[in-house]
C-alpha cells in the first residue's frame, strides 16, 4: 500500500507568495527588489526554492529574517488594483 503525503506550505512561504501576487510582480522583479539593500543576494534559484509547491524537491523554508525583510520591502510597492 503507498501513502500519499502532501506537505502543507510554512507560513512564510505563503505569506512571500502573497505579497508578490498582491504587488503584481514577476518573481523576476520581486527578486531584484528583495535583494536590494542585501550584503549577499539571494540565487534565483533559492528564490525560486521559497516559491515552489512544499511537496516538490525544490522546496526551502523562507526564515523568519527573510520574511520581515520581504514585509519591508514589498509593503513599499504600490498595489496592483
Amino acid at each position: 500500500m503507498v501513502h500519499m503525503t502532501t506537505k502543507t506550505n510554512h507560513p512564510n512561504n505563503s505569506r512571500l507568495r502573497e505579497l508578490i501576487e498582491s504587488a503584481g510582480l514577476t518573481q523576476a522583479a520581486a527578486l531584484t527588489i528583495f535583494n536590494r539593500g542585501q550584503a549577499k543576494p539571494i540565487t534565483e534559484s533559492g528564490f525560486k526554492a521559497w516559491l515552489a509547491a512544499p511537496d516538490s524537491v525544490r522546496w526551502r523554508e523562507l526564515s523568519d529574517a527573510y520574511a520581515a525583510h520581504a514585509e519591508k520591502v514589498f509593503n513599499k510597492v504600490p498595489k496592483r488594483p
